[in-house]
């Protein structure tokens, strides 16, 4: 069974490395970029399996993604975590995420996460 493909969007160098890190060695095929407008060309150009994405970004946020995302019907269908330090009551109004991860969070959590989403590892 081949690897899902994971796009991890995240502004901040770091989330987004420990992230892709952890889940290659997960089994998970991963790119990562840095705001949801690069998020969306990369979307458009090569198809994701999931896409992981932070709440509170420059140039392109998760709410503005998520909007031009169900907009699109080439891409609306793909499933989004969303990674978010808002409180529930600052997260109401906001486009939906398929799952919202509270930050901090433990990289089981977004595995299983994965893995409810249809998002299936590689290898054996």
């Amino acid at each position: 069974m081949a690897a899902s493909a994971i796009l991890v969007i995240d502004d901040d160098p770091g989330i987004r490395e420990v992230i892709s890190e952890c889940l290659r060695a997960e089994g998970y095929e991963v790119e990562a970029v840095r705001n949801g407008a690069e998020g969306l060309a990369r979307l458009r150009a090569r198809r994701a399996d999931v896409v992981i994405l932070d709440q509170i970004m420059p140039i392109m946020g998760g709410a503005e993604f998520l909007e031009r995302l169900r907009a699109d019907a080439a891409i609306r269908d793909v499933p989004v975590v969303l990674m978010s330090g808002l409180t529930p009551t600052a997260a109401q109004g906001q486009p939906r995420a398929d799952v919202v991860l509270p930050k901090p969070f433990e990289i089981d959590e977004l595995v299983a996460a994965l893995a409810r989403l249809g998002a299936p590892r590689g290898g054996a």
